[in-house]
Protein backbone atom coordinates (compact mmCIF):
# COMPACT_ATOMS: atom_id res chain seq x y z
CA UNK A 1 0.00 0.00 0.00
CA UNK A 2 3.11 2.42 0.70
CA UNK A 3 3.98 2.07 -3.07
CA UNK A 4 0.80 4.12 -4.26
CA UNK A 5 1.44 6.93 -1.45
CA UNK A 6 5.40 6.81 -2.76
CA UNK A 7 3.75 7.10 -6.46
CA UNK A 8 1.54 9.73 -5.36
CA UNK A 9 4.20 11.94 -3.70
CA UNK A 10 6.01 11.58 -6.78
CA UNK A 11 3.44 13.00 -9.01
CA UNK A 12 2.81 15.81 -6.73
CA UNK A 13 6.51 16.65 -7.04
CA UNK A 14 6.54 16.24 -10.78
CA UNK A 15 3.64 19.10 -10.73
CA UNK A 16 5.34 21.61 -8.97
CA UNK A 17 3.58 21.17 -5.61
CA UNK A 18 5.84 23.38 -3.16
CA UNK A 19 8.54 21.74 -0.48
CA UNK A 20 5.65 23.13 2.20
CA UNK A 21 3.08 21.28 0.83
CA UNK A 22 5.04 17.94 -0.14
CA UNK A 23 5.83 17.81 3.72
CA UNK A 24 2.56 18.22 4.83
CA UNK A 25 0.98 15.93 2.27
CA UNK A 26 4.11 13.34 3.58
CA UNK A 27 2.65 13.91 6.94
CA UNK A 28 -0.80 13.29 6.37
CA UNK A 29 -0.72 10.24 4.56
CA UNK A 30 1.71 8.92 6.40
CA UNK A 31 -1.18 8.96 8.94
CA UNK A 32 -3.62 7.61 6.69
CA UNK A 33 -1.25 4.60 5.74
CA UNK A 34 -0.81 4.22 9.56
CA UNK A 35 -4.15 3.84 10.22
CA UNK A 36 -4.66 1.22 7.63
CA UNK A 37 -2.26 -0.81 8.86
CA UNK A 38 -3.49 -1.08 12.14
CA UNK A 39 -7.31 -1.63 10.97
CA UNK A 40 -5.64 -4.37 8.56
CA UNK A 41 -6.50 -2.89 5.43
CA UNK A 42 -5.65 -5.20 2.39
CA UNK A 43 -6.09 -2.75 -0.38
CA UNK A 44 -6.75 0.69 -0.63
CA UNK A 45 -10.31 -0.51 -2.49
CA UNK A 46 -12.03 0.75 1.10
CA UNK A 47 -15.44 1.94 1.48
CA UNK A 48 -16.67 5.68 2.01
CA UNK A 49 -17.56 4.08 5.89
CA UNK A 50 -14.32 2.74 6.40
CA UNK A 51 -12.69 5.65 5.60
CA UNK A 52 -14.96 7.28 7.60
CA UNK A 53 -13.46 5.73 10.91
CA UNK A 54 -9.88 7.17 9.65
CA UNK A 55 -11.68 10.70 9.94
CA UNK A 56 -13.32 9.69 13.48
CA UNK A 57 -9.96 8.82 14.77
CA UNK A 58 -8.32 12.18 13.75
CA UNK A 59 -10.66 13.63 16.00
CA UNK A 60 -10.21 10.97 18.77
CA UNK A 61 -6.44 11.84 18.88
CA UNK A 62 -7.06 15.28 19.24
CA UNK A 63 -6.52 17.15 16.52
CA UNK A 64 -8.15 20.63 16.38
CA UNK A 65 -10.22 21.19 13.45
CA UNK A 66 -8.03 23.16 10.98
CA UNK A 67 -5.34 20.41 11.33
CA UNK A 68 -8.10 17.73 10.68
CA UNK A 69 -9.29 19.36 7.49
CA UNK A 70 -6.28 20.01 6.37
CA UNK A 71 -5.92 15.94 6.42
CA UNK A 72 -9.03 15.03 5.06
CA UNK A 73 -8.00 17.40 2.24
CA UNK A 74 -4.96 15.76 1.42
CA UNK A 75 -6.80 12.29 1.49
CA UNK A 76 -9.28 13.61 -0.50
CA UNK A 77 -6.86 13.97 -3.21
CA UNK A 78 -4.79 11.24 -3.11
CA UNK A 79 -8.13 9.04 -3.51
CA UNK A 80 -9.26 11.23 -6.47
CA UNK A 81 -5.63 10.56 -8.05
CA UNK A 82 -5.85 6.94 -7.43
CA UNK A 83 -8.92 6.52 -9.06
CA UNK A 84 -7.97 9.04 -12.27
CA UNK A 85 -5.01 6.76 -12.69
CA UNK A 86 -6.89 3.42 -12.09
CA UNK A 87 -5.07 2.03 -9.31
CA UNK A 88 -8.56 1.78 -7.85
CA UNK A 89 -12.26 0.96 -9.10
CA UNK A 90 -13.97 3.97 -7.02
CA UNK A 91 -13.17 7.12 -5.13
CA UNK A 92 -14.39 6.10 -1.35
CA UNK A 93 -13.27 9.80 -0.02
CA UNK A 94 -15.61 11.83 -2.76
CA UNK A 95 -18.16 12.37 0.19
CA UNK A 96 -15.88 12.65 2.90
CA UNK A 97 -16.17 15.88 4.55
CA UNK A 98 -14.93 18.06 7.01
CA UNK A 99 -15.12 18.83 10.68
CA UNK A 100 -17.48 21.74 11.62
CA UNK A 101 -14.13 24.51 12.15
CA UNK A 102 -15.57 26.81 14.95
CA UNK A 103 -15.90 30.78 14.06
CA UNK A 104 -12.69 32.85 15.07
CA UNK A 105 -12.69 36.57 15.36
CA UNK A 106 -9.86 38.16 14.07
CA UNK A 107 -7.76 39.57 16.29
CA UNK A 108 -7.43 43.57 15.92
CA UNK A 109 -5.81 47.09 18.04
CA UNK A 110 -7.59 49.19 19.96
CA UNK A 111 -7.70 52.62 18.19
CA UNK A 112 -4.76 53.47 21.25
CA UNK A 113 -2.77 50.50 20.82
CA UNK A 114 -3.26 51.86 16.82
CA UNK A 115 -1.80 55.14 17.53
CA UNK A 116 0.93 54.00 19.70
CA UNK A 117 2.39 51.43 17.32
CA UNK A 118 1.84 54.65 14.64
CA UNK A 119 3.50 57.50 16.93
CA UNK A 120 7.26 56.41 15.70
CA UNK A 121 10.33 59.14 15.84
CA UNK A 122 10.55 61.33 12.43
CA UNK A 123 12.40 59.45 9.93
CA UNK A 124 16.02 59.75 9.55
CA UNK A 125 17.09 57.27 6.63
CA UNK A 126 15.84 55.10 4.14
CA UNK A 127 14.77 51.86 6.63
CA UNK A 128 12.88 54.03 9.20
CA UNK A 129 10.92 56.18 6.55
CA UNK A 130 10.16 52.70 4.85
CA UNK A 131 8.61 51.27 7.96
CA UNK A 132 6.63 54.33 9.17
CA UNK A 133 5.22 54.14 5.34
CA UNK A 134 4.36 50.66 5.77
CA UNK A 135 2.49 51.13 8.70
CA UNK A 136 0.80 54.21 8.37
CA UNK A 137 -0.54 52.88 4.56
CA UNK A 138 -1.71 49.38 6.47
CA UNK A 139 -3.58 51.03 8.74
CA UNK A 140 -5.16 53.85 6.36
CA UNK A 141 -5.99 51.25 3.52
CA UNK A 142 -6.77 47.86 4.97
CA UNK A 143 -4.45 46.49 2.52
CA UNK A 144 -2.99 42.73 2.62
CA UNK A 145 0.50 42.58 3.14
CA UNK A 146 0.73 40.85 -0.02
CA UNK A 147 -1.16 44.13 -1.71
CA UNK A 148 0.69 46.43 -0.24
CA UNK A 149 3.94 44.93 -1.11
CA UNK A 150 2.49 44.60 -4.73
CA UNK A 151 2.25 48.32 -5.38
CA UNK A 152 4.34 49.83 -7.92
CA UNK A 153 4.63 53.81 -8.27
CA UNK A 154 2.21 54.09 -11.27
CA UNK A 155 -0.28 52.58 -8.79
CA UNK A 156 0.18 55.61 -6.53
CA UNK A 157 -2.80 58.32 -8.04
CA UNK A 158 -0.91 61.04 -5.43
CA UNK A 159 -3.55 63.75 -6.33
CA UNK A 160 -6.86 62.12 -5.64
CA UNK A 161 -4.88 60.29 -2.00
CA UNK A 162 -5.73 56.92 -3.88
CA UNK A 163 -4.42 53.67 -4.41
CA UNK A 164 -5.17 51.20 -7.64
CA UNK A 165 -5.08 48.20 -6.07
CA UNK A 166 -4.67 44.58 -7.58
CA UNK A 167 -5.80 42.16 -5.15
CA UNK A 168 -6.91 38.15 -4.65
CA UNK A 169 -8.55 37.27 -8.11
CA UNK A 170 -6.67 39.72 -9.86
CA UNK A 171 -9.73 41.81 -9.11
CA UNK A 172 -8.49 45.82 -9.55
CA UNK A 173 -10.04 48.34 -6.49
CA UNK A 174 -9.38 52.23 -5.77
CA UNK A 175 -8.46 52.26 -2.14
CA UNK A 176 -8.20 56.18 -0.72
CA UNK A 177 -5.78 56.99 2.04
CA UNK A 178 -5.81 60.23 4.37
CA UNK A 179 -3.75 62.97 4.65
CA UNK A 180 -1.13 61.63 7.58
CA UNK A 181 -0.37 58.53 5.46
CA UNK A 182 0.18 60.72 2.49
CA UNK A 183 2.81 63.33 4.18
CA UNK A 184 4.13 59.91 5.50
CA UNK A 185 4.56 58.84 1.95
CA UNK A 186 5.76 61.66 0.52
CA UNK A 187 8.79 61.29 2.97
CA UNK A 188 9.25 57.92 2.15
CA UNK A 189 9.49 58.72 -1.91
CA UNK A 190 12.16 61.27 -1.26
CA UNK A 191 14.68 58.69 1.25
CA UNK A 192 13.30 56.33 -1.63
CA UNK A 193 14.86 58.10 -4.05
CA UNK A 194 17.96 59.51 -2.35
CA UNK A 195 18.93 55.53 -1.21
CA UNK A 196 18.64 54.75 -4.77
CA UNK A 197 20.93 57.28 -6.20
CA UNK A 198 23.58 56.76 -2.65
CA UNK A 199 23.49 52.83 -3.73
CA UNK A 200 23.49 53.76 -7.89
CA UNK A 201 20.57 51.24 -7.87
CA UNK A 202 18.69 50.80 -10.87
CA UNK A 203 14.91 52.26 -10.95
CA UNK A 204 12.48 49.95 -9.96
CA UNK A 205 8.79 49.84 -10.43
CA UNK A 206 8.13 48.44 -7.13
CA UNK A 207 6.91 51.31 -4.11
CA UNK A 208 8.84 49.36 -1.53
CA UNK A 209 12.37 48.07 -2.07
CA UNK A 210 14.45 46.02 0.02
CA UNK A 211 18.20 46.73 0.53
CA UNK A 212 19.26 45.50 -2.72
CA UNK A 213 16.49 48.09 -4.93
CA UNK A 214 14.22 45.05 -5.57
CA UNK A 215 10.83 44.67 -4.48
CA UNK A 216 10.43 43.85 -0.88
CA UNK A 217 8.67 40.82 -0.15
CA UNK A 218 5.43 39.69 2.05
CA UNK A 219 7.92 37.55 4.10
CA UNK A 220 10.40 40.71 4.78
CA UNK A 221 7.10 42.96 5.80
CA UNK A 222 6.03 40.58 8.12
CA UNK A 223 8.75 40.43 10.04
CA UNK A 224 9.18 44.03 10.29
CA UNK A 225 6.00 44.49 11.36
CA UNK A 226 5.92 42.71 14.48
CA UNK A 227 9.49 44.24 15.48
CA UNK A 228 7.65 47.00 15.43
CA UNK A 229 4.49 45.73 17.31
CA UNK A 230 7.18 44.50 19.72
CA UNK A 231 9.18 47.68 20.18
CA UNK A 232 5.25 49.63 20.65
CA UNK A 233 4.74 47.03 23.32
CA UNK A 234 1.92 46.11 21.79
CA UNK A 235 -0.24 43.10 22.82
CA UNK A 236 1.65 39.96 22.40
CA UNK A 237 0.55 37.57 19.80
CA UNK A 238 -1.15 40.06 17.14
CA UNK A 239 -0.03 39.27 13.50
CA UNK A 240 0.74 42.33 11.17
CA UNK A 241 -3.01 41.82 9.50
CA UNK A 242 -4.32 42.70 12.63
CA UNK A 243 -3.47 46.79 10.89
CA UNK A 244 -6.42 45.12 8.05
CA UNK A 245 -8.61 43.83 11.14
CA UNK A 246 -8.10 46.55 13.29
CA UNK A 247 -9.07 49.36 9.78
CA UNK A 248 -11.82 47.74 9.49
CA UNK A 249 -13.02 47.68 12.46
CA UNK A 250 -12.53 51.21 13.73
CA UNK A 251 -14.13 52.55 10.39
CA UNK A 252 -17.34 50.15 11.60
CA UNK A 253 -17.16 51.75 14.85
CA UNK A 254 -17.44 54.92 14.09
CA UNK A 255 -20.40 54.91 11.91
CA UNK A 256 -18.92 53.47 8.53
CA UNK A 257 -21.91 51.64 6.12
CA UNK A 258 -20.89 47.50 6.04
CA UNK A 259 -21.02 47.57 2.47
CA UNK A 260 -18.42 50.63 1.86
CA UNK A 261 -15.83 48.88 4.11
CA UNK A 262 -16.62 45.22 2.30
CA UNK A 263 -15.48 47.71 -1.09
CA UNK A 264 -12.32 49.17 0.54
CA UNK A 265 -11.09 45.40 1.81
CA UNK A 266 -11.52 43.66 -1.58
CA UNK A 267 -14.17 41.10 0.15
CA UNK A 268 -16.19 39.31 -2.72
CA UNK A 269 -18.83 38.23 -0.33
CA UNK A 270 -20.46 40.97 2.17
CA UNK A 271 -20.25 37.80 5.03
CA UNK A 272 -17.03 37.79 5.37
CA UNK A 273 -16.99 41.64 5.90
CA UNK A 274 -19.67 40.83 8.58
CA UNK A 275 -17.28 39.07 11.25
CA UNK A 276 -16.13 42.68 11.49
CA UNK A 277 -19.85 43.39 12.80
CA UNK A 278 -19.20 41.04 15.97
CA UNK A 279 -15.67 42.89 16.34
CA UNK A 280 -17.54 46.39 17.14
CA UNK A 281 -20.32 45.12 19.07
CA UNK A 282 -17.63 43.62 21.71
CA UNK A 283 -15.61 46.93 21.76
CA UNK A 284 -18.97 48.30 22.70
CA UNK A 285 -19.25 45.74 25.51
CA UNK A 286 -16.14 46.43 27.01
CA UNK A 287 -16.90 50.42 26.66
CA UNK A 288 -20.10 49.62 28.33
CA UNK A 289 -18.29 47.36 31.22
CA UNK A 290 -16.18 50.21 31.93
CA UNK A 291 -18.22 52.97 32.23
CA UNK A 292 -21.90 51.81 33.20
CA UNK A 293 -22.05 52.22 37.38
CA UNK A 294 -23.47 49.07 38.29
CA UNK A 295 -21.46 46.89 36.10
CA UNK A 296 -18.76 46.05 38.39
CA UNK A 297 -21.40 45.26 41.02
Amino acid sequence: MSEGVQAFHLEQRARGVSPHTARAQVGDLQKLLDHALRAHWKTWEVSPRTLRGFALELGDRGLDPASQARVLSTVRGFFKWMWETRRIAKDPASGLRNPKQPKRLPAFLTEGESQALLDLPPAVDFPSARLACLLELLYASGLRVSELVGLDLQDLLADQRTLRVMGKGRKERLVPYHVQAATVLEAYLRFRSAFLGAKSLPTSPALFLNQRGGRLTPTSVRALLRSALEAAAVRSRVSPHALRHSFATHLLNRGMDLRAIQELLGHASLSTTQRYTHLGLEELARTYEKAHPRAKS
